[in-house]
């Protein structure tokens, strides 16, 4: 979403689509705005800047970043010169992507080949909306066996990880990526089995993991259910036991966001075809 709400962008693999979302609520017009579309390929995860002028999509199968100028698609249309600004070549597998809570930094997730080849990238977001490409990288770190998903702590401090082969949630120092990576990770959580949806709750004290097991569930028809892992960020940074409970899940839960206004958290189980709601977990 657009930070002004009146815009949603969908990746849908060969491109990302923008629909208004006035439209999506009241049903009687067409809510497709225009598509965002490049050299890249399997387009995964948007993310907007924070004044809205640029999107930022992973391409899961070419193995970069794509930057779009909103605004000018939006105000001379979306085949227009400079619409597309350029592809931030990364690795095999770009999934995640999450803004920093200023802006100025973009997290970035490539699962790489099959074994411990995944990395987490730092992005200087103004760099990559001029279009310097391969000069916005700023560095990258291993991040475990097939890291999917990337979550910023509210105050900037620590990127979450969620290493699906590795079984992990992980957290780095984002002053150590930049400065020191090689001591960059701070915290390694063991949770359930393929874990892939993350969202942090409760101001960043607690991490919902979304245990997937998906090597299970895909194309077997099992009924074994799955659980959200609710860990306490404190707790995994101090390096003490921070597995704070479960919550049960459908077959396959994949992604969480939280309901703004009804403070609530919401996950899509994709082999169940279901959405479940519940209240954020409290605890210790």
């Amino acid at each position: 979403m657009t930070h002004n709400g009146r815009l949603l962008l969908v990746a849908g693999y060969s491109a990302t689509a923008v629909l208004r979302v006035s439209a999506l609520e009241d049903g009687g017009h067409d809510p497709l705005v225009g598509v965002l579309s490049d050299a890249g390929a399997g387009q995964f995860e948007v993310a907007v800047s924070s004044d809205d002028r640029y999107v930022f999509v992973t391409d899961e199968t070419t193995g970069g970043l794509s930057v779009f100028d909103l605004a000018t698609a939006l105000r001379h249309g979306f085949s227009a010169a400079g619409v597309a600004v350029g592809i931030v070549p990364l690795a095999t597998g770009a999934v995640g992507v999450a803004m920093s809570p200023g802006g100025g930094r973009l997290y970035v997730t490539t699962y790489g080949a099959a074994g411990p080849h995944g990395r987490l990238w730092l992005i200087d977001t103004t760099r990559a909306e001029s279009g310097a490409d391969g000069g916005a990288v700023l560095g990258s770190v291993p991040a475990g066996c097939q890291p999917v998903r990337v979550a910023v702590s509210p105050d900037g401090s620590t990127a979450w990880v969620t290493a699906l082969q590795s079984n992990e949630l992980l957290g780095f120092s984002a002053a150590a990526l930049r400065d020191d990576p090689a001591h960059a990770l701070r915290a390694a959580v063991r949770v359930g089995s393929e874990p892939v949806g993350l969202l942090l709750v409760d101001d960043g004290r607690r991490a919902l993991v979304a245990n997937s097991n998906r090597g299970l569930v895909l194309g077997t028809g099992s009924s074994v259910p799955q659980t959200v892992s609710v860990v306490s960020t404190a707790l995994a940074l101090a390096r003490r036991p921070a597995l704070l409970g479960a919550v049960p899940a459908g077959l396959f839960p994949r992604d969480l966001s939280l309901d703004q206004a009804t403070g609530r958290v919401m996950l899509g189980s994709f082999n169940s075809g279901t959405l479940e709601e519940f209240p954020v977990p409290t605890g210790r």
